[in-house]
């Protein structure tokens, strides 16, 4: 099922995890971009803050990220839809981002269920470096409005009659983020295409200047 996201612009469809849910509006007059080119200078506003936690149960807060670009998504460990899909491409991601300073984070949408714990063990079986691929939970409320606020994409707890593994839906984009912190396109995570154009996408802020301190 497809999502659709009412933006300035026209529509942009959005593929859903395990089912439908409500679209979240984009960023900016302009919206959200599917498919920025690797070296475009656009940019979607900054991240707001936030305060999680990951698979080792360290607090990851926005300003913590700063400084390395990043690759955010959203998905959960029992998800039967296209969650283990968004997995895999992010494995992939990983090793095609080896040598640089890339960080891959991952917002459980189902946070209740997925304690630090149980994304500890779903890093192993991903062969995620946990200090270049941070899986977050935390209260699910905080978790959403990080997604919905933060990634600019759809997430909703489906009716309660929905089946083991299709108890959210989200959307399935990967977001990419400069060591700022700003938003800088999104790319679909399910698809291998639009991976390898997030993989240039990241090679490219990977090669920005790290941004100097505040004295």
């Amino acid at each position: 099922m497809l999502l659709r996201s009412g933006l300035a612009l026209g529509a942009l469809a959005l593929g859903a995890a395990c089912g439908g849910g409500e679209p979240v509006a984009g960023a900016g007059s302009d919206g959200p971009r599917t498919d920025v080119a690797p070296a475009d200078p656009a940019e979607f506003g900054a991240l707001p803050d936030f305060r999680l936690v990951d698979q080792r149960g360290r607090e990851v807060t926005r300003a913590s990220l700063l400084g390395r670009p990043l690759v955010l998504g959203a998905l959960f460990t029992t998800c039967t839809g296209p969650c283990p899909s968004i997995a895999r491409g992010l494995e992939w991601l990983q090793g095609e981002l080896a040598g640089t300073d890339c960080r891959l984070v991952v917002v459980s949408v189902d946070p209740e269920l997925d304690t630090p714990e149980v994304l500890a063990r779903y890093a192993e079986r991903m062969h995620a470096d946990p200090e270049r691929w941070l899986l977050l939970t935390g209260s699910e409320a905080d978790a959403h409005a990080l997604v919905r606020a933060g990634l600019y994409l759809a997430v909703a707890r489906a009716a309660d009659e929905a089946p083991p593994g299709e108890q959210v839906t989200h959307d399935v984009r990967l977001l990419a983020v400069d060591r700022r912190g700003n938003r800088r396109g999104w790319y679909t995570g399910t698809d291998q295409v639009q991976l390898e154009k997030l993989k240039r996408r990241m090679l490219h802020l990977a090669g920005e200047p790290v941004p100097e301190a505040p004295r």
